[in-house]
């Protein structure tokens, strides 16, 4: 019953690959993919209509309120209607225009200038944590990738090994439970085969999101990955990342707009102005005439002059509430671009270190105790041991070059800049 089981499960798990390999038989290459992203992510749509929709606010700011034309009509009569102007005693025409105080404009301006900067410089923060979440979905699948790879090896070599263990025991050299002990561990890899191809539906559900297509659209296989960093230095990158980083300079200009709106602020005590002028046509007597009105807000009247200096005071601290907020932000970065330099350098010794050595050294050992069992001069327990060892020492490294590529993802990001930016200032 248990090797009907076992057959069954191997048919299975050879028959999943071939269905999916026709949709992974075609690179799936990071490149189109982050083009594909920048253009048609919704929340980057968003942000780019945001920042557009902010640059049109400064020429509104800047502008003067609306010229106001009207006519008033005096001593109508009733039965005039429908025509107001039959009958009147006097109809005055007015042209009327508010004058703000001069350097009001120019302070709304600058607020309304450094917002959309600001907005700006957050879709472009925004646009870094959508090419990193996506950097990061794309080197998982290609540790999924990579683990079906192995567990489909590892399925090959355990067959193997049920065979070898079945004719040990068919010679007097084995035991039957080494036969039982394989199939097991046939089984199980059956099993965990199965387990990843659900795990890498996810993670091309990821992408697919991302780049803003149906999440079940089949992805391409990720092609094998080559990557080696410059081994910088935090000198070295600690003033690009605060020079570079958008979030730092949406909060410079942030407090740019802050200090423009205490001015704006300070301005409010002086005057308005507003100028009217009017012509007079009085029907009656013949004898129009022009008038003419200026009109001065008073703003340190004793019933209104605490809603201006309240608002100074508000100001005021919104400015230092925000050189706070910079000064947090920028510790922050400094400490994501320490920790982001110290996981790729760890984690590219770690790549160097399993394909250099622990890979190779692992498979000579198990070689040599196929060798040995074979010959009787080992126990089954040592070649799946050995075998074992094999199967972690590779997972291994390709969980390292995941996270070797997901923390330059993550430098990137704390920097403000990619790679290759980062590669043409340093040197």
């Amino acid at each position: 019953m248990l090797q009907t089981i076992v057959r069954y499960a191997i048919a299975l798990a050879l028959f999943l690959p071939s269905l999916v390999w026709a949709q992974e038989s075609k690179p799936l290459k990071l490149d189109e993919l982050i083009s594909e992203a920048l253009r048609n992510n919704p929340q980057l749509r968003a942000g780019r209509n945001q920042t557009a929709a902010a640059k049109t606010k400064v020429s509104q700011a800047t502008s003067w309120d609306a010229l106001q034309v009207g006519v008033e009509l005096f001593q109508t009569p009733i039965q005039s209607f429908p025509n107001p102007f039959k009958n009147g005693m006097e109809t005055d025409y007015f042209v009327q225009q508010m004058f703000p105080f001069p350097g009001k404009l120019s302070a709304m301006g600058s607020m309304a200038e450094n917002n959309a900067k600001m907005v700006d410089q957050g879709y472009r923060g925004l646009e870094r944590k959508v090419l990193r979440d996506l950097k990061s979905a794309y080197y998982e699948l290609y540790l999924v990738q990579r683990k079906i790879q192995i567990n489909g090896e590892n399925q090959e070599l355990m067959r193997r090994f049920v065979e070898i263990a079945s004719k040990q025991y068919e010679v007097g050299m084995g035991k039957q439970q080494d036969i039982l002990r394989a199939q097991t561990e046939l089984s199980t890899l059956v099993n965990v085969g199965l387990n990843l191809q659900k795990e890498k539906q996810v993670v091309e559900s990821m992408i697919n999101t991302l780049v803003s297509r149906s999440p079940d659209t089949p992805l391409g296989y990720v092609p094998d990955i080559e990557a080696d960093v410059p081994r910088w230095t935090l000198d070295q990158l600690r003033p690009l990342a605060l020079e570079s980083r958008p979030e730092l300079k949406a909060m410079n200009f942030g407090i740019d707009m802050n200090k423009a709106e205490l001015s704006l602020s300070k301005r409010e005590y002086y005057p308005d102005l507003m100028a009217r002028v009017m012509y007079k046509d009085m029907a009656m007597t013949g004898n129009d005439f022009w008038s003419v009105m200026i009109g001065v807000s008073i703003p340190l009247a004793p019933w209104s002059s605490g809603k201006y200096t309240s608002k100074v005071e508000e100001n005021q601290l919104n400015i230092q509430k925000s050189e706070d907020e910079y000064a947090s932000m920028r510790n922050m970065t400094l400490f994501e671009v320490q920790d982001a330099l110290v996981k790729v350098q760890t984690n590219q010794n770690l790549v160097v270190l399993y394909k250099n050595t622990v890979i190779p050294q692992a498979e000579q050992t198990l070689q040599s105790t196929i060798a040995s069992y074979q010959t009787g001069k080992t126990e089954f327990l040592m070649l799946i041991d050995a075998y074992r060892m094999v199967l972690m020492s590779k997972l291994d490294y390709y969980m390292s070059v995941m996270s070797y590529m997901a923390s330059q993802a993550a430098l990137e990001q704390s920097v403000g800049m990619n790679i290759n930016e980062i590669v043409d200032k340093v040197r």
